[in-house]
């Protein structure tokens, strides 16, 4: 077999900033031969990311007894020449990362999806040169095995999270690199999409042709594909090789999940809030993306929406909260408070009281997040509904955070700044900051994306503890249908821009 790429006691540290050493990578030892399909699994924060961003030459080992890594610079000659250059690892290797998608949606080119899968041709971002028509042609092809061409001439600052996920798989497609690491690939996709990228992928690795990439994969989703010849699992920055037949229980577990209380709270009052779309219609970039829908959301009520990728689903909570101008019709969004006698709501129309009563989870919140604060300051903002720190903690405040981070185990990762986060502990912090506080509404957007099972099941169970304790509706976007919450009592899908409430 021929070696691709090899690490020798691999070891990866950094430092918090109250200069606590975190070992990322913990003396890894591995060897990736060509054509042996490999995964990876793990729970969210072990390292998984991380390593791949070692493979990939995007972090270095620690300069102090950190190991080395290897890269074969002949592998497409069958021979074995090995460099440790971190361009020669970028030439041989294109990578799907969460990383790589927050970077192109917080550039906001106007570049069209086109141009940037052309440009992975020369492992660029974006193009440079005047394409073949040979390469024009591969990239329109594989756009259409993705089910992804009506995207090509898309600018990508138009694109949904999910389109932009599918257009960088036709980036890594494109680049013909002789390995493709794919970190959490099919997060943010719809079902569909996620059958056209594995089929896509099947038909590349497995044609025999000596341009047949490698595929290193970490994922969270099982079975695993049959092709994987070995699977490995990573714990706390050591990796550990596992059967196959093992990885694909890994989702079972059996630590007790902390004990949420189900009582809800006494109050004969209508409370929450009432939201009335009229007719209403939202523009991104003078393209009317959501069409004159009505959509009359009651107190008490849950809604799952469902749809697509690219059906307008987060530019439609996007406009509910106020980021986006609703047009045509209009919106009015009241607030039912308990503790008013005659029940009477209050309409919000200032864009800070709607933020401190509707809260937000979303992969574009978290793939823009601006600030990189620590996790204290990032839970400390949702009070609000801010991003960035504006006015002095109180105590009761300060209370609630050490609570919060108590309930959901995130006390280890108090003063790791946001961008040091793995994608999955991202998304836990932002769904704690979104539940803290007191809001009346919580506008979920593919929530659960990037979250192991087990991190799933745990902030499942305590979105469903507080919606049923402090009464607080819920709107749920997602692809995937046992992510729903069990509190739904009403369903709507959209397509095209396009609302239908399903009865």
């Amino acid at each position: 077999m021929i070696k691709l790429i090899e690490t020798k006691n691999l070891t990866f540290r950094y430092y918090t900033e109250k200069n606590e050493e975190i070992i990322a990578l913990d003396s890894i030892n591995f060897t990736l031969n060509k054509g042996e399909h490999i995964a990876i699994i793990g729970e969210n924060g072990v390292g998984k990311s991380t390593f791949l961003q070692a493979i990939r030459g995007e972090i270095f080992p620690s300069p102090t007894s950190g190991g080395s890594i290897v890269w074969n610079e002949t592998s497409t000659k069958d021979t074995e020449t090995f460099s440790d250059s971190p361009l020669v690892a970028r030439d041989l290797c294109a990578i799907i990362s969460p990383k790589e998608q927050n970077y192109y949606a917080r550039q906001n080119w106007k570049v069209n999806c086109l141009e940037i899968v052309l440009a992975a041709a020369n492992n660029d971002y974006i193009l440079y040169r005047e394409p073949s028509t040979e390469e024009v042609l591969k990239a329109v092809e594989i756009a259409k095995q993705l089910g992804a061409e009506y995207l090509l001439y898309t600018p990508i600052n138009q694109l949904s999270q999910g389109q932009l996920r599918i257009m960088l798989i036709a980036r890594a497609l494109m680049k013909k690199s002789p390995v493709i690491l794919l970190d959490e690939p099919l997060n943010g996709l719809d079902k569909t999409t996620q059958e056209l990228f594995w089929k896509t992928l099947e038909k590349l690795i497995t044609n025999n042709t000596p341009d047949s990439p490698t595929i290193i994969l970490t994922t969270h989703y099982f079975p695993l594909p049959t092709y994987i010849k070995r699977c490995y699992e990573m714990k706390k920055g050591k990796l550990f090789e596992i059967t196959n037949n093992t990885a694909n229980t890994f989702i079972e577990f059996t630590e007790e999940l902390p004990d949420f209380s189900q009582e809800k709270q006494d109050n004969n009052t209508i409370q929450g809030m009432e939201i009335i779309l009229q007719n209403a219609s939202i523009y991104r970039d003078h393209k009317e993306v959501i069409k004159n829908i009505y959509w009359h959301i009651k107190p008490q009520e849950h809604w799952t929406l469902m749809g697509h990728n690219g059906s307008g689903k987060s530019t439609l909570l996007q406009g509910i909260l106020g980021l986006l101008p609703i047009a045509h019709g209009g919106s009015i969004i009241r607030n039912w408070y308990p503790n008013i006698k005659d029940n009477t709501p209050h309409t919000l129309t200032l864009l800070a009281d709607i933020k401190e009563k509707i809260h937000f989870v979303s992969d574009a919140l978290q793939a823009l997040y601006p600030y990189d604060d620590n996790v204290e300051d990032v839970l400390f903002c949702g009070f609000d509904g801010d991003i960035g720190v504006h006015r002095e903690r109180t105590d009761y405040e300060e209370k609630i955070i050490n609570e919060l981070l108590y309930q959901l185990k995130l006390e280890q990762l108090r003063y790791r700044t946001f961008r040091s986060l793995s994608t999955g502990q991202g998304r836990k912090v932002l769904l704690a900051r979104a539940m803290i506080g007191n809001p009346a509404l919580l506008l979920l957007d593919e929530p659960f994306s990037g979250l192991d099972p087990r991190n799933k099941q745990e902030i499942k169970e305590f979105i469903e503890y507080k919606i049923h304790k402090h009464s607080i509706q819920s709107i749920l976007v997602s692809h995937i249908e046992n992510d729903f919450l069990s509190s739904a009592s009403k369903f709507a899908t959209l397509f095209r821009g396009e609302f239908q409430e399903l009865i």
